[in-house]
Protein backbone atom coordinates (compact mmCIF):
# COMPACT_ATOMS: atom_id res chain seq x y z
CA UNK A 1 0.00 0.00 0.00
CA UNK A 2 1.47 2.83 -0.70
CA UNK A 3 -0.18 6.89 0.33
CA UNK A 4 1.39 9.85 -1.12
CA UNK A 5 0.42 12.83 -0.11
CA UNK A 6 0.67 16.27 -1.58
CA UNK A 7 0.32 20.43 -0.89
CA UNK A 8 -2.63 22.49 -2.50
CA UNK A 9 -1.88 25.58 -3.74
CA UNK A 10 -2.25 28.48 -1.20
CA UNK A 11 -4.47 30.11 -3.03
CA UNK A 12 -6.92 27.27 -2.18
CA UNK A 13 -6.33 27.32 1.71
CA UNK A 14 -9.83 27.94 2.91
CA UNK A 15 -11.08 25.63 -0.15
CA UNK A 16 -8.53 22.40 -0.37
CA UNK A 17 -7.87 20.35 3.23
CA UNK A 18 -5.25 17.91 1.48
CA UNK A 19 -4.70 16.06 -1.64
CA UNK A 20 -3.70 12.43 -1.16
CA UNK A 21 -2.81 9.40 -3.86
CA UNK A 22 -3.58 6.10 -2.86
CA UNK A 23 -2.15 2.82 -4.06
CA UNK A 24 -3.27 -1.02 -2.49
CA UNK A 25 -1.84 -3.77 -4.85
CA UNK A 26 -2.23 -6.71 -1.72
CA UNK A 27 -4.44 -8.81 -4.33
CA UNK A 28 -7.39 -9.57 -1.71
CA UNK A 29 -11.00 -7.90 -1.25
CA UNK A 30 -10.72 -5.00 1.28
CA UNK A 31 -13.19 -3.23 3.36
CA UNK A 32 -12.48 -0.50 5.60
CA UNK A 33 -15.07 1.69 8.09
CA UNK A 34 -15.02 5.93 6.97
CA UNK A 35 -15.99 7.80 10.53
CA UNK A 36 -18.38 10.43 9.94
CA UNK A 37 -16.54 13.89 8.76
CA UNK A 38 -16.89 17.05 8.50
CA UNK A 39 -15.07 17.52 5.35
CA UNK A 40 -16.40 16.25 1.64
CA UNK A 41 -13.77 13.98 0.15
CA UNK A 42 -13.73 13.87 -4.12
CA UNK A 43 -12.21 10.32 -5.00
CA UNK A 44 -10.73 10.56 -8.89
CA UNK A 45 -10.35 6.93 -9.46
CA UNK A 46 -7.86 5.68 -11.26
CA UNK A 47 -8.49 1.83 -10.92
CA UNK A 48 -11.41 -1.03 -10.75
CA UNK A 49 -13.78 1.51 -8.68
CA UNK A 50 -15.49 1.06 -5.31
CA UNK A 51 -17.97 -0.68 -2.94
CA UNK A 52 -19.71 1.83 -0.77
CA UNK A 53 -22.39 0.63 1.63
CA UNK A 54 -24.37 3.24 4.10
CA UNK A 55 -25.83 1.93 6.39
CA UNK A 56 -28.05 -1.22 6.08
CA UNK A 57 -28.62 -0.04 2.34
CA UNK A 58 -27.74 -2.41 -0.60
CA UNK A 59 -23.75 -1.79 -1.76
CA UNK A 60 -23.60 0.54 -4.65
CA UNK A 61 -20.66 0.31 -7.11
CA UNK A 62 -19.33 3.41 -8.35
CA UNK A 63 -15.60 4.77 -10.10
CA UNK A 64 -14.51 8.65 -9.66
CA UNK A 65 -17.09 10.04 -6.94
CA UNK A 66 -17.82 12.79 -4.02
CA UNK A 67 -19.16 12.25 -0.86
CA UNK A 68 -21.17 14.65 1.60
CA UNK A 69 -20.95 15.68 4.71
CA UNK A 70 -21.60 12.23 6.70
CA UNK A 71 -22.80 11.39 10.10
CA UNK A 72 -22.61 7.76 10.24
CA UNK A 73 -20.05 5.29 9.20
CA UNK A 74 -20.00 4.42 5.51
CA UNK A 75 -18.07 1.24 4.53
CA UNK A 76 -16.01 1.50 1.76
CA UNK A 77 -14.43 -1.29 0.22
CA UNK A 78 -12.80 -2.67 -3.53
CA UNK A 79 -11.93 -5.72 -5.03
CA UNK A 80 -8.06 -6.21 -4.33
CA UNK A 81 -6.52 -3.63 -6.38
CA UNK A 82 -7.14 0.43 -6.00
CA UNK A 83 -5.40 3.74 -7.02
CA UNK A 84 -7.02 6.88 -7.29
CA UNK A 85 -6.36 10.79 -5.94
CA UNK A 86 -8.76 11.55 -2.95
CA UNK A 87 -9.64 15.73 -2.62
CA UNK A 88 -10.68 16.68 0.47
CA UNK A 89 -12.77 19.70 0.55
CA UNK A 90 -13.55 22.07 3.53
CA UNK A 91 -17.46 22.15 3.41
CA UNK A 92 -17.91 25.66 2.38
CA UNK A 93 -15.14 25.17 -0.17
CA UNK A 94 -17.00 22.24 -1.45
CA UNK A 95 -20.55 24.09 -1.55
CA UNK A 96 -18.54 27.01 -3.89
CA UNK A 97 -16.53 24.36 -6.13
CA UNK A 98 -19.43 21.77 -6.52
CA UNK A 99 -21.92 24.56 -7.26
CA UNK A 100 -25.25 22.94 -5.53
CA UNK A 101 -27.08 22.57 -2.26
CA UNK A 102 -25.10 20.30 -0.05
CA UNK A 103 -28.19 18.93 1.14
CA UNK A 104 -28.24 17.67 -1.92
CA UNK A 105 -24.70 15.20 -0.85
CA UNK A 106 -25.25 15.14 2.46
CA UNK A 107 -24.83 11.02 3.58
CA UNK A 108 -24.99 9.78 -0.06
CA UNK A 109 -22.52 9.40 -2.58
CA UNK A 110 -22.68 10.26 -6.22
CA UNK A 111 -20.94 10.00 -9.07
CA UNK A 112 -18.76 13.31 -9.92
CA UNK A 113 -19.61 13.96 -13.34
CA UNK A 114 -23.21 13.58 -12.08
CA UNK A 115 -22.57 16.99 -9.85
CA UNK A 116 -19.31 18.18 -11.91
CA UNK A 117 -20.72 17.44 -15.50
CA UNK A 118 -17.72 18.13 -18.22
CA UNK A 119 -15.66 19.28 -16.11
CA UNK A 120 -15.74 16.49 -13.80
CA UNK A 121 -15.16 14.14 -16.40
CA UNK A 122 -12.12 16.14 -18.26
CA UNK A 123 -10.39 16.06 -14.97
CA UNK A 124 -10.96 12.72 -14.33
CA UNK A 125 -9.70 12.17 -17.62
CA UNK A 126 -6.59 14.25 -17.21
CA UNK A 127 -5.42 13.18 -13.73
CA UNK A 128 -5.78 9.87 -15.58
CA UNK A 129 -3.62 10.41 -18.11
CA UNK A 130 -1.05 12.05 -15.83
CA UNK A 131 2.36 10.64 -15.60
CA UNK A 132 3.39 10.94 -11.84
CA UNK A 133 1.80 11.87 -8.62
CA UNK A 134 3.11 15.69 -8.57
CA UNK A 135 1.36 15.75 -11.76
CA UNK A 136 -1.77 15.09 -11.05
CA UNK A 137 -1.76 17.40 -7.60
CA UNK A 138 -0.56 20.17 -10.38
CA UNK A 139 -3.43 19.54 -12.73
CA UNK A 140 -6.19 19.69 -9.96
CA UNK A 141 -4.16 22.69 -8.51
CA UNK A 142 -4.73 24.66 -11.99
CA UNK A 143 -8.49 23.09 -12.67
CA UNK A 144 -9.71 23.80 -8.95
CA UNK A 145 -8.39 27.06 -8.83
CA UNK A 146 -10.10 28.31 -12.68
CA UNK A 147 -13.65 26.76 -11.62
CA UNK A 148 -13.52 28.65 -7.90
CA UNK A 149 -12.56 31.65 -10.49
CA UNK A 150 -16.44 32.01 -10.68
CA UNK A 151 -17.70 30.84 -8.50
CA UNK A 152 -20.25 32.49 -6.07
CA UNK A 153 -19.71 33.32 -2.14
CA UNK A 154 -20.64 31.15 0.70
CA UNK A 155 -23.30 33.21 3.19
CA UNK A 156 -20.60 35.30 5.31
CA UNK A 157 -23.30 34.23 8.66
CA UNK A 158 -22.53 30.49 7.94
CA UNK A 159 -18.95 31.09 7.26
CA UNK A 160 -18.57 32.83 10.83
CA UNK A 161 -20.39 30.69 12.73
CA UNK A 162 -18.69 27.73 11.43
CA UNK A 163 -15.22 28.75 12.52
CA UNK A 164 -16.59 29.40 15.64
CA UNK A 165 -17.69 25.74 16.10
CA UNK A 166 -14.46 24.70 14.69
CA UNK A 167 -12.66 26.48 17.13
CA UNK A 168 -14.39 25.24 19.93
CA UNK A 169 -14.09 21.76 18.85
CA UNK A 170 -18.26 21.79 18.35
CA UNK A 171 -18.65 23.14 22.13
CA UNK A 172 -20.51 25.66 21.54
CA UNK A 173 -24.39 26.99 21.93
CA UNK A 174 -26.07 26.79 18.08
CA UNK A 175 -28.95 28.85 19.63
CA UNK A 176 -26.21 31.63 20.68
CA UNK A 177 -24.96 31.50 17.28
CA UNK A 178 -28.40 32.04 15.64
CA UNK A 179 -29.13 35.11 18.15
CA UNK A 180 -25.59 36.81 17.93
CA UNK A 181 -26.40 36.74 13.56
CA UNK A 182 -29.70 37.97 14.43
CA UNK A 183 -31.46 34.90 12.64
CA UNK A 184 -34.10 32.52 14.05
CA UNK A 185 -32.73 28.91 14.64
CA UNK A 186 -35.15 27.93 11.61
CA UNK A 187 -33.34 30.22 9.45
CA UNK A 188 -29.78 29.12 10.92
CA UNK A 189 -30.55 25.88 10.33
CA UNK A 190 -31.89 26.51 6.10
CA UNK A 191 -28.86 28.15 5.63
CA UNK A 192 -26.37 25.04 7.08
CA UNK A 193 -28.51 22.77 5.04
CA UNK A 194 -27.46 24.76 1.93
CA UNK A 195 -24.15 25.49 2.52
CA UNK A 196 -22.97 22.68 4.77
CA UNK A 197 -25.45 19.83 4.18
CA UNK A 198 -26.72 18.87 7.82
CA UNK A 199 -27.83 20.77 10.66
CA UNK A 200 -25.76 22.93 12.73
CA UNK A 201 -26.19 20.95 15.94
CA UNK A 202 -25.38 17.94 14.36
CA UNK A 203 -22.15 19.26 12.73
CA UNK A 204 -20.65 20.92 15.52
CA UNK A 205 -21.78 17.25 16.68
CA UNK A 206 -19.38 15.67 14.24
CA UNK A 207 -16.41 18.63 15.11
CA UNK A 208 -16.71 17.63 18.79
CA UNK A 209 -16.44 13.85 17.50
CA UNK A 210 -13.33 14.37 15.03
CA UNK A 211 -11.84 16.40 18.47
CA UNK A 212 -12.64 13.12 20.01
CA UNK A 213 -10.92 10.53 17.45
CA UNK A 214 -8.07 13.16 16.98
CA UNK A 215 -7.12 13.26 20.44
CA UNK A 216 -7.23 9.21 21.16
CA UNK A 217 -5.53 8.77 17.95
CA UNK A 218 -2.34 10.97 19.52
CA UNK A 219 -2.41 9.25 22.80
CA UNK A 220 -4.42 6.22 23.00
CA UNK A 221 -3.47 5.38 26.34
CA UNK A 222 -5.69 8.38 28.02
CA UNK A 223 -8.01 8.03 30.14
CA UNK A 224 -11.68 7.84 28.82
CA UNK A 225 -13.15 10.26 32.17
CA UNK A 226 -10.62 13.28 31.31
CA UNK A 227 -10.91 12.76 27.69
CA UNK A 228 -14.69 12.98 27.95
CA UNK A 229 -14.33 16.32 29.68
CA UNK A 230 -11.24 17.50 27.74
CA UNK A 231 -13.47 17.32 24.46
CA UNK A 232 -16.41 18.57 25.62
CA UNK A 233 -18.65 15.95 26.80
CA UNK A 234 -20.49 16.01 29.62
CA UNK A 235 -18.72 12.51 31.15
CA UNK A 236 -17.68 9.33 30.13
CA UNK A 237 -21.33 7.80 29.20
CA UNK A 238 -21.93 11.10 27.00
CA UNK A 239 -18.74 10.17 25.25
CA UNK A 240 -20.11 6.80 25.00
CA UNK A 241 -23.18 7.02 23.73
CA UNK A 242 -22.25 9.81 21.03
CA UNK A 243 -19.35 7.32 19.82
CA UNK A 244 -22.00 4.31 19.26
CA UNK A 245 -24.07 6.68 18.09
CA UNK A 246 -21.62 8.02 15.04
CA UNK A 247 -19.36 4.75 14.91
CA UNK A 248 -21.40 2.12 15.56
CA UNK A 249 -18.78 0.49 18.21
CA UNK A 250 -17.62 1.18 21.89
CA UNK A 251 -14.88 3.66 22.30
CA UNK A 252 -12.58 0.57 23.01
CA UNK A 253 -13.12 -0.76 19.77
CA UNK A 254 -13.16 2.76 18.27
CA UNK A 255 -9.67 3.31 19.82
CA UNK A 256 -8.28 -0.07 18.20
CA UNK A 257 -9.74 1.06 15.09
CA UNK A 258 -7.65 4.42 15.37
CA UNK A 259 -4.67 2.46 16.51
CA UNK A 260 -4.71 -0.21 13.82
CA UNK A 261 -5.64 2.69 11.01
CA UNK A 262 -2.67 4.85 12.27
CA UNK A 263 -0.10 1.62 12.48
CA UNK A 264 -1.09 0.66 8.87
CA UNK A 265 -0.60 4.35 7.63
CA UNK A 266 3.42 4.13 9.40
CA UNK A 267 3.89 0.99 7.56
CA UNK A 268 3.16 2.14 3.96
CA UNK A 269 5.73 3.63 1.55
CA UNK A 270 5.70 6.53 0.51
Amino acid sequence: MTVIAGTPHPALRDVVLRYEGFEDRRGDPVTFRELPCSFVPIIIDLDAGWTITYGGAPPMRVGSFVAGVTDSVVVVGHSGSARCVQIDLTPLGARRLLGVPMSELANVTVPVDAVLGDFGSRLVQRVGDAATWADRFAILDRALRARLAGAAAVDSGVVWSLRRIAAAGGNVAIGELAGELGWSHRTLIARYRDAVGLPPKTVARIVRFESLTARVTRDPGADWTATALACGYFDQAHLAREVREFAGVTPTVLRAELVNSVQDAASAPS
